[in-house]
C-alpha cells in the first residue's frame, strides 16, 4: 500500500460517464483541472490533474461485457492486500462487482457494494500516487455516506472490512440516527461521515466532496456548464458551506468551502 494513505483512507476517486470528453470539459472548466486521455489501451480512462498533482479519473460507463453502469462518482479506499480485503468484504456481506484487477502494475483494485447496496471500491496502490491534493482548494476533502438505516449500523461493515473507527460527530446533538464521523482505525484525521438519508435523497449512497474557495460561485459556474443543482448552498458546522451538484450526465457530488 502507498505510504501516503492510512489503511482504509480514501485514496482515489473516479466518475463513470457515457461521454468522457464531455465530462472532462465540465470538470476542467468547473475546478480548473486538466485532463489526460490515457488512450484506447486504457479504455480511454482519463486522468484529472490539478497542476502536476493527480486528483481523480473519468471512466467509461460501458463495462467490458458490454453493459453500462450509471454515471456516478466512486471512492476508493486504501488497502495493503486487495485479495484479502475482498475476501473479508464478501464474508461481511458485500457483493463483488469486479474481482481484484491489476492496472499496468500501478495498482490493484476491486469494486464492491456493501450489504445495503452502496457501491465502493478498494485499491492497493503500488506506483500510482492516488489522490495527491486531499483537502486543497479544488481537491477532494470528504466522503459522505447517506444511509437508510442507523448511520452507525451502516458503518459497521466498513469497520469490519477496512478497520474504520466511527463515532458520533463532535457537534452532533441528535439522539436518533446521530451523524457518524469516520477515521482510519490506525488513528489520524477524520476523512468522512455518515448521515441518515432525508426523504427523496439517494440512499444508500457514497458521495465525494470537493473543497472550493466559494460554494456560491461554484454553483453559479456549474449552472453555466449545464450542471444541475441538487441541494442549495447551506451553512454547516465547522464553519463550512456546502451544496450538492450533478454533472450533465447525472453524476452527483458535493462542494464545500470553509469559513474563517
Amino acid at each position: 500500500m502507498h505510504a501516503a494513505f492510512a489503511t482504509g483512507a480514501p485514496c482515489w476517486f473516479d466518475v463513470t460517464t457515457p461521454d468522457i470528453a464531455a465530462a472532462a470539459e465540465f470538470y476542467t472548466a468547473l475546478f480548473d483541472w486538466t485532463a489526460e486521455d490515457l488512450g484506447p489501451e486504457a479504455a480511454n480512462y482519463t486522468l484529472l490533474r490539478q497542476g502536476d498533482a493527480q486528483v481523480a479519473g473519468i471512466a467509461p460507463a460501458t463495462t467490458p461485457d458490454g453493459s453500462t453502469v450509471p454515471s456516478a462518482w466512486t471512492p476508493y479506499f486504501a488497502v495493503s492486500d486487495a485479495n484479502a480485503t475482498v475476501a473479508a468484504a464478501r464474508d461481511a456481506g458485500a457483493a463483488v462487482f469486479c474481482e481484484p484487477m491489476d492496472v499496468f502494475g500501478q495498482l490493484t483494485f476491486s469494486v464492491l457494494s456493501d450489504p445495503a447496496g452502496a457501491t465502493y471500491a478498494i485499491a492497493r496502490l503500488i506506483t500510482h500516487p492516488g489522490t495527491q491534493n486531499w483537502g486543497a482548494i479544488n481537491g477532494p476533502c470528504w466522503v459522505e455516506y447517506s444511509a437508510k438505516c442507523e448511520p452507525a449500523d451502516a458503518m459497521a461493515h466498513y469497520a469490519e472490512v477496512l478497520g474504520w473507527k466511527y463515532t458520533n460527530a463532535a457537534w452532533e446533538t441528535a439522539a436518533e440516527n446521530p451523524y457518524q464521523a469516520v477515521s482510519p482505525g490506525s488513528g489520524g484525521h477524520e476523512f468522512g461521515g455518515a448521515h441518515h438519508a432525508q426523504p427523496g435523497e439517494p440512499a444508500p449512497f457514497w458521495s465525494m466532496t470537493i473543497r472550493v474557495a466559494d460554494v456560491d460561485a461554484a454553483v453559479a459556474r456549474a449552472a453555466e456548464l449545464d450542471g444541475k443543482l441538487l441541494a442549495e448552498p447551506q451553512d454547516m458546522p465547522g464553519p463550512s458551506r456546502v451544496a450538492a451538484l450533478a454533472d450533465p450526465a447525472g453524476a452527483a457530488f458535493a462542494i464545500m468551502s470553509f469559513g474563517a
